[in-house]
């Protein structure tokens, strides 16, 4: 006497359905951390309490100035950069384009890691710390958050690269489509950082 089983798959569109509606669930949580940030920003601007949002000189400290945003917005045009090239591998790999898909993945990982170093310098040669007044810690609140998105677009575009050149991506292309979610939305959380970093 045999037992016959039968494996159950799942089709693939199936699947990315479902993981796509995952990573739009925790990107739904990650926007309104985000958007939390920008309130706390524009509130502790406004009120200014003690005059702490940019405090004036002391005997032991110097002045606390605002930097330019010229910083967020560079970052923010190098990830746009990047969403562009990610887009047109998306629409290689809808054509069936592996070459296009490839192309663009690269692109696409080569400039995450441009704004990610980009990021970093911003970060480690602001002229202030946490503990020099509201705006210093709110502007290393938002850059930092920034730098994590853009840590895990690299880890995210490194993959999707490797995968499109491994050829995983000829029968479906599900994955492409998940990355180019998350790319829209760390170009945009990016703009936001750098639309609140222009009001000092």
């Amino acid at each position: 006497m045999s037992v016959e089983t039968h494996a159950h798959h799942e089709h693939p569109d199936v699947v990315g359905s479902r993981n796509r509606l995952g990573v739009i669930l925790l990107i739904v949580a990650d926007v309104a951390f985000a958007l939390s940030m920008i309130f706390v920003y524009f509130y502790l601007r406004m009120q200014n309490v003690n005059d702490m949002w940019l405090p004036a000189a002391t005997e032991e400290s110097p002045a606390v100035t605002a930097l330019s945003s010229s910083s967020g917005w560079t970052v923010t045009a190098l990830m746009a950069i990047g969403l562009l090239a990610h887009f047109y591998a998306l629409k290689g790999v809808r054509a069936g384009n592996q070459t296009q898909l490839k192309l663009g993945g690269l692109v696409a990982f080569i400039f995450s890691v441009v704004g990610l170093v980009y990021q970093f310098n911003t970060i480690a040669t602001a002229p202030f710390t946490f503990s020099s007044g509201a705006y210093a810690s709110c502007f290393y609140m938002l850059t930092i958050l920034n730098f994590v998105h853009i840590v895990l677009t690299v880890f995210i575009s490194l993959g999707n690269w490797n995968r499109s050149r491994l050829g995983i991506y000829k029968a479906d292309h599900w994955h492409v489509d998940i990355v180019n979610v998350w790319w829209i939305w760390m170009t945009v959380s990016s703009l936001l950082g750098a639309f609140a970093l222009s009001f000092t």
